[in-house]
């Protein structure tokens, strides 16, 4: 496995591990997850349009593989009762993983290796696990 699927790997899995206690016995939670999830990629997508141009169209196509579930997250956020601390997790995911990717960028460790693993990753096929809970 290369450095960068480890990192990959190592970010998804902590990512996870911070909801996936609590997933289990609240949807909150598990959209939450889904949340951050699905902006990890969508964040990495945009940053490789913007800082990688070899890899910008790819990673437009890759990016549009993701909005179908950001509508599935959006709708299965408005039909449940949930709590506005909640929704507001929800929402803060997207400037939670661009702050963690800005940092990543500053330290020069965004590669185009690395958009190529995330595109990779996108156009292979998300994990349903973790999507169920909008599915």
């Amino acid at each position: 496995m290369s450095i960068i699927m480890k990192k990959l790997s190592s970010c998804l899995i902590a990512m996870l591990f911070a909801f996936g206690a609590q997933a289990n016995t609240n949807q909150s939670y598990k959209l939450i997850t889904v949340s951050t999830y699905l902006n990890f990629y969508l964040m990495n997508l945009n940053a490789c349009e913007d800082y990688h141009p070899e890899a910008r169209q790819a990673a437009y196509a890759a990016e549009s593989k993701l909005y179908p579930y950001f509508q599935k997250l959006d709708k299965a956020v408005a039909s449940l009762k949930i709590d506005e601390k909640d929704k507001q997790a929800i929402a803060n995911t997207v400037s939670i993983r661009r702050a963690k990717l800005n940092t990543q960028i500053a330290d020069g460790e965004f590669t185009v290796e690395h958009c190529n693993a995330v595109i990779g990753i996108v156009n292979a096929g998300l994990d349903e696990t973790i999507l169920a809970s909008i599915n």
